[in-house]
């Protein structure tokens, strides 16, 4: 039986020994289960055993856009959703080294079997002072690639003229240009991604089925060969998580 599936039995066996009054929520979402993965791109000799079923399939479905070869759970986490309206639920996990992480899940009902989620995980606050200071290099970088991303658009549409007009000189010139740009680029997105001081590490917003399993995001480790990947299932009650 898998991690994720464990959590959920564990959990209706309280809901069956709670009383009655404690049991008056409407049916529907339960509640979240969550499981960090570290994905590697070496293979680690069949360490992906230990990932859920619905996990695996969920991660299956990526394949072709995940590069990794062996999967291992870090760590699982379940949260009741009490309610059926909008309503913010908080976690935490811990991934490699004991590093914790927060986790906030906000959802909103869409149709009968459809839930609007938005999945954030961060790193551990610390200190307002430190909030602030990294809130204030993240918007420095956000304002930044902003700026490089105008100025390679508008280099784009150079190039494309230059071609049309045929002006090899200028085409080569602009292409380094643009070639210059896309390492600044890519520097800066680097340096937001592992902004130290509370960092939010994936911030998303999707729709998903009750009942399913998700790949919510990921977010590469320093060196660039492993990754933290969170799955979300959002669980009801009576049913298991599709697989």
């Amino acid at each position: 039986m898998s991690i994720v599936r464990l959590v959920i039995l564990s959990f209706s066996l309280l809901l069956a020994a709670a009383p009655a009054g404690a049991q008056a929520t409407p049916p529907g979402l339960q509640g979240f289960g969550i499981v960090l993965v570290l994905g590697d791109v070496q293979d680690s000799n069949g360490s992906s055993d230990s990932v859920p079923q619905a996990a695996r399939a969920a991660l299956a479905d990526l394949k072709d856009f995940l590069p990794y070869r062996s999967y291992r759970v870090l760590d699982t986490a379940w949260v009741l959703a009490s309610s059926a309206t909008r309503q913010a639920l908080n976690s935490r996990l811990q991934g490699p080294e004991d590093q914790d992480y927060q986790v906030t899940v906000e959802r909103s009902p869409v149709g009968a079997s459809s839930l609007q989620v938005r999945f954030e995980m961060r790193e551990p606050s610390g200190s307002a002072e430190r909030r602030a200071a990294a809130a204030d290099r993240e918007a420095a970088l956000r304002a930044e690639l902003e700026k490089l991303s105008a100025a390679h658009s508008a280099l784009e549409n150079q190039l494309r003229r230059a071609e049309a007009s045929q002006n090899r000189g200028d085409v080569d010139a602009i292409r380094q240009r643009l070639a210059d740009m896309e390492v600044g680029i890519e520097t800066r997105q680097r340096e937001a991604r592992y902004a130290p001081g509370g960092a939010t590490l994936i911030d998303t917003t999707f729709t998903m089925a009750l009942g399913e399993t998700v790949v919510v995001g990921t977010s590469r480790m320093r060196g660039g060969n492993k990754a933290l990947i969170v799955l979300l299932t959002a669980a009801t009650r009576g049913a298991k998580p599709r697989e």
